[in-house]
């Protein structure tokens, strides 16, 4: 059985993070200290979301490659 992982952690949720930051930095409307932090909000969850596709395919690179 596979290791249990948390929905916090895999690509869709990341990726859903990374637009809902920008949308709030992007807004308008929102104070200035609510857009900059979200703006790094965005910057760390789009790092985390590229080191985690990496990560997955080079996990399936050394799979297919053990095989």
């Amino acid at each position: 059985m596979g290791k249990k992982r948390s929905h916090l952690d895999t690509p869709g949720y990341l990726a859903f993070l990374t637009v809902v930051a920008f949308w709030a930095a992007a807004s308008s409307g929102s104070p200035l200290y609510v857009r900059v932090l979200a703006g790094i909000s965005a910057a760390f969850t789009t790092v985390h979301l590229a080191v985690l596709l990496v990560r997955r395919r080079r996990d399936r690179r050394t799979v297919a490659d053990g095989s």
